[in-house]
C-alpha cells in the first residue's frame, strides 16, 4: 500500500539515497556528470538546498514507512509565465524497481493543490537517462520545451570549414556592443517553426539582462566580423558551483547567434571553433548550453558540433477553465 505525505526534512536521508541511486544510473549514460553526487551525503546537501528555497514544498511516497519516491517543487511567478510551479533537476526520484507510473501518482497528489490555487503552468527539468520516466510525463500531456546539453572540449574537433574572411574579436567592458546583437536570437525564434512571440518588452528585457551579465566577473564575449560587419557572437559565463550536471571547470554558453543576413556561410561553425579553442586555453573542460526545442536550426546545429543533451525542460499548461468547469454546477 502506497501512501503520500507532505515533505519533511526527516525524509531527506532516504530521499538522498534515491537521488544518489538515480545519479549513478545517469552517469552510466553520461559519464561527464560529477561523480560526487553518487554519494548520499552530497545528494542530501543538494536536497537541503532545494527544500530551503523561499516557496518550496513537496510530497513523499511511502510504502511501510520506506521512501519509494519524492517530488519537491517551488511556486514561482514572473512576467513571461505568470504563476507557475517548477520541479528542479534534483527534485524528483523514484526507487529503482518501482513502476515509473509512480511519477504520475506523485504529480496527481501534488498537482491537485497547484490547480486549486490557480497555478496552471507546470514546469519540470527531467534527466534524459530514463526514457520510461520521460514517457510518463509525455503521457501526462507535458511537452518538450528546452534542451540542455554539454560539450567536452577535450573531445571537440574543429569542423575545418571556417570562412577565411571572418575576423574574431574578444570584447571586454563594452556591453553596448552585445545589446545591439541581443535581438538576433529572438527574431529568429519568432519565425517558423518555433513561432515564439517576441514583444518589444521582451527585447528590452533581453538587452537589459545581457548588459547586466556583461558586467559580471568571468564573462567571455567574442564577436565575428566579416568585412567590418558584425556577423556572429558567443557569450559565456562561468557555470555555477555545486551543480549536478557538470564539473566545476565548466562554462555556460548563455547565447550565440549569427546575423540572419549572413547565415549559410560557415560563420557559425567558425566562431564556435574559435571560441571553444579559446575557452579550452582558459582552462575550461566543458561547455554547457541550451536551446528551445522547436528551434530547428539550434536543434540540428549544436548536436552536430558534439553537444550531448543531458536534461529536458518539459511544460504543461492546464486549461484554466477547470477552476469552474468541473461538472459540479
Amino acid at each position: 500500500m502506497i501512501r503520500f505525505v507532505q515533505f519533511d526534512e526527516t525524509y531527506i536521508p532516504q530521499m538522498a539515497e534515491l537521488l544518489a541511486e538515480r545519479h549513478a544510473e545517469e552517469r552510466k549514460r553520461f559519464p561527464f556528470l560529477p561523480e560526487r553526487f553518487e554519494s548520499p551525503i552530497a545528494a542530501a546537501e543538494r536536497l537541503i538546498e532545494e527544500a530551503a528555497r523561499p516557496f518550496a514544498a513537496g510530497v513523499v511516497a511511502l510504502r511501510h514507512d520506506e521512501v519509494i519516491g519524492y517530488m519537491l517543487y517551488e511556486f514561482k511567478q514572473n512576467a513571461a509565465r505568470g504563476r507557475y510551479v517548477s520541479i528542479g533537476y534534483p527534485s524528483l526520484a523514484v526507487k529503482k524497481g518501482e513502476h515509473p507510473r509512480l511519477v504520475r501518482l506523485l504529480y496527481a497528489e501534488a498537482g491537485a493543490e497547484w490547480v486549486r490555487n490557480g497555478y496552471f503552468e507546470h514546469v519540470l527539468y527531467v534527466p534524459v537517462g530514463n526514457d520510461a520516466i520521460i514517457l510518463e510525463w509525455l503521457e501526462q500531456s507535458f511537452r518538450f520545451d528546452q534542451r540542455y546539453a554539454v560539450l567536452s572540449l577535450e573531445d571537440h574537433e574543429s569542423l575545418g570549414d571556417a570562412s577565411q574572411s571572418v575576423e574574431f574579436q574578444k570584447i571586454e567592458g563594452d556591453p553596448a556592443i552585445l545589446q545591439k546583437m541581443a535581438h538576433w536570437n529572438s527574431l529568429h525564434q519568432a519565425t517558423a517553426p518555433a513561432w515564439k512571440p517576441i514583444t518589444k518588452e521582451n527585447l528590452d528585457e533581453e538587452r537589459k539582462s545581457y548588459a547586466e551579465l556583461a558586467e559580471n566577473q568571468g564573462i567571455q564575449l567574442w564577436i565575428a566580423e566579416q568585412n567590418g560587419i558584425p556577423a556572429a557572437f558567443h557569450f559565456y559565463k562561468p557555470q555555477k558551483a555545486n551543480t549536478m550536471v557538470a564539473s566545476d571547470n565548466a562554462a555556460y554558453l548563455v547565447s550565440a547567434s549569427t546575423n540572419m543576413e549572413l547565415r549559410g556561410r560557415g560563420i557559425g561553425k567558425a566562431i564556435a571553433d574559435h571560441c571553444f579553442l579559446e575557452m579550452r586555453k582558459l582552462g575550461y573542460q566543458y561547455i554547457l548550453t541550451d536551446w528551445h526545442t522547436p528551434n530547428h536550426l539550434s536543434s540540428y546545429f549544436w548536436p552536430k558540433l558534439g553537444f550531448q543533451s543531458y536534461m529536458i525542460r518539459m511544460v504543461r499548461t492546464v486549461d484554466s477553465r477547470i477552476s469552474w468547469a468541473h461538472g459540479n454546477q
